[in-house]
This record gives C-alpha cells, structure tokens and sequence, in this order.
C-alpha cells in the first residue's frame, strides 16, 4: 500500500511541476519574450483557453495565468502580438478557471519553458 501512495504522489508531483508556466509577465518587445501571444476572435481557433486570476493559490492548472508585476517572478515571459501568423500561442479568455483548458495538446511544451530570456 505504502508503494501505491509513493507512486500516486510522485505522479502529482510531477503533473503539478512540469508545464505550469502560469505565473506571466507582459514583455515590452518580442524580443524579450519567451512566447508570443495572441488573443483570437473565435474560441475555437485558441490552443488555449485562459482565464486571469488575482491570487497565485489559484495558480493550480494549465490555462489559469496570473499576471506578475516583475519579470523575475514570472515563469514565463508573454509579449502580445498584433497578428496571428506571428504567435507561438493562440488565446481564448474566458471568465471562469473552470472553463481554462487546453484545445491543441500540441502547444503544451510552449508553457513547460522556466527559463527567462537575457535582459
């Protein structure tokens, strides 16, 4: 029993670890980004749906961001792009967490990134 509690706790553990790159912080460039953002028109063009929370304890999953004031405490560095060709990532806002998801599996990695670019 002891091993099943092991092996359920490392499996959260690192679920919870890996691409929760959910803490952001809004570059004033491109070049100073690590992912570059645009929101979508339709919600079925997004890779992911995202809703803006405003208390990191409810930075608990993918999809949940919660924009920081510095770039030192974020785990990953956005810049928001005026047009679609030129993002990395595509966004959906929603308003409640429950609704925040990922549409296309394959963008996952973009939110796993926890270095920041070179100042």
């Amino acid at each position: 029993m002891g091993f099943v509690k092991l092996l359920i706790t490392t499996v959260l553990t690192l679920a919870l670890s890996s691409g929760f790159a959910q803490k952001i912080f809004q570059a004033e460039s491109a070049a100073k980004a690590s992912i570059k953002v645009y929101p979508v028109m339709e919600p079925d063009n997004a890779d992911l749906w995202v809703c803006f929370v405003w208390d990191e304890s409810e930075v608990v999953r993918t999809g949940l961001w919660m924009d920081m004031q510095f770039d030192h405490e974020a785990d990953v560095i956005i810049f928001f792009v005026d047009e679609e060709k030129d993002a990395d990532l595509k966004i959906w806002l929603v308003d409640t967490p429950e609704e925040a998801r990922w549409l296309n599996q394959g963008k996952r990695n973009l939110l796993s990134i926890k270095t920041k670019p070179p100042k």
